[in-house]
């Protein structure tokens, strides 16, 4: 817990950019589920932006203890009142199919989840809605 408390205040660093008329996000190393649930989620339906601006001011409340899930299509979001988790659908890999790996080799997940604080992500939600204003 306490090694992903210290990644979390890694900045994380994204970038917006409009391609024949849809905007695409990318994101810094570590934080690519981001853009890949922006990418696969918002761009479907650009309401997720307000809905997930609702639930961070939520979770910004002291007395605030639950967490919160947004379930989408291929990418979720886990909101709690430390942290925001962006996880690929398809991870859960529980199933034992991990053992199948080679020794030494490991399951990339890198793009399937990531971890931010809850202004990193605010800052990513708002700036989008400046870009496309």
């Amino acid at each position: 817990m306490r090694l992903r408390l210290l990644l979390q205040h890694l900045v994380m660093d994204f970038q917006f950019t409009r391609y024949l008329g849809s905007v695409e996000a990318k994101c810094s190393m570590g934080h690519e589920a981001v853009a890949n649930w922006f990418n696969s989620e918002v761009r479907s339906d650009s309401q997720k932006i307000y809905t997930a601006l609702s639930v961070l001011a939520q979770a910004k409340k002291q007395s605030y203890e639950q967490e919160i899930r947004l379930i989408g299509a291929e990418y979720s979001l886990f909101i709690n009142a430390d942290e925001v988790m962006v996880k690929a659908n398809n991870l859960d890999m529980t199933d034992g199919s991990e053992q199948d790996l080679e020794e030494d080799f490991h399951y990339y997940d890198e793009e399937s989840i990531a971890f931010c604080g809850l202004e990193d992500f605010e800052n990513f939600l708002t700036s989008y809605l400046n870009f496309i204003a």
